[in-house]
């Protein structure tokens, strides 16, 4: 009886030590932003006709370019923060937008973060509301959250999906 009991106890530790352990993980910097966005949009109901800019595709100056001509991000000389980027972004219409931006530097993620607020800030802006009758809940609930050297923008219908999904990429 006495080796159950330290059997159950030692197995009741162990689960409580890994749980409360499993909070506190932050993504590997062994993770692309490609694999973060992947995680999010097919965990969320991501529209069919998007724009998707992955920095293994482009370069800086080129995402950097295309965001500018397509009015997604304001000109920053911040953006030579980024070590890796992902950004799938609805068209026409529809509200719906993940990005996953790396920085180059933990120092570097405060200023990210501000580059995503202007985001947010820009669309809530926009005239999608006139169009797209989810654009107002979208916009309230969006999320910006850093984690490790990650900043992650999600403006879905299900964040908590798509976070739940990036969350199973710390225990792999």
């Amino acid at each position: 009886m006495k080796k159950i009991s330290v059997f159950l106890s030692v197995l009741l530790t162990t689960v409580v030590l890994l749980c409360g352990c499993k909070t506190n993980l932050e993504l590997s910097s062994n993770l692309t932003c490609e694999d973060i966005l992947n995680a999010a949009v097919l965990a969320t109901d991501a529209p069919e006709f998007e724009h998707k800019y992955i920095k293994s595709e482009n370069n800086l100056d080129a995402f950097a370019m295309s965001l500018w001509s397509d009015g997604l991000y304001a000109e920053s000389e911040d953006l030579v923060l980024l070590n890796d980027y992902a950004i799938y972004v609805a068209a026409g219409t529809t509200t719906y937008e993940v990005a996953v931006l790396k920085a180059k530097s933990p120092n570097d993620i405060e200023k990210l973060l501000s580059i995503v607020e202007k985001r947010k800030k820009t669309i809530s802006q926009g005239d999608k509301g006139m169009y797209d009758p989810n654009f107002s809940i979208r916009i309230e609930n969006s999320v910006i959250k850093a984690d490790g050297n990650f900043v992650i923008f999600l403006l879905t219908d299900n964040n908590d999906a798509a976070i739940d999904a990036i969350d199973a990429l710390k225990i792999k």
